[in-house]
């Protein structure tokens, strides 16, 4: 990674970072997303998405979905994914 794109990561400088380009093609080529539960119009990876506004984690989760979390909260984001089906497991989060 890039000195620019990890000068923030291990700081509180942000709550959000956005998933690179090129990692989000690999991983949208294999999977096929089709919902991105915390985006925001600027960042949204997938046509329907949910923003702070909407609020993810009150909304049903259908299809293949994606998620980069915030980071403060993270664990409610976690938690959700682990009930939204019961087959997921540990591997299936990247």
């Amino acid at each position: 990674m890039s000195r620019c794109m990890t000068s923030g990561m291990m700081s509180s400088s942000s709550d959000d970072w956005e998933t690179p380009l090129d990692l989000w093609g690999k991983l949208d080529e294999e999977f096929d997303f089709d919902l991105d539960v915390c985006a925001s119009s600027e960042n949204a990876k997938c046509a329907t998405y949910f923003d702070i506004e909407a609020d993810g984690l009150k909304q049903p989760w259908t299809g293949t979905v994606w998620m980069n979390p915030p980071y403060k909260g993270i664990r409610a984001w976690m938690d959700r994914a682990m009930q939204s089906s019961g087959r997921l497991s540990f591997q299936d989060f990247l």
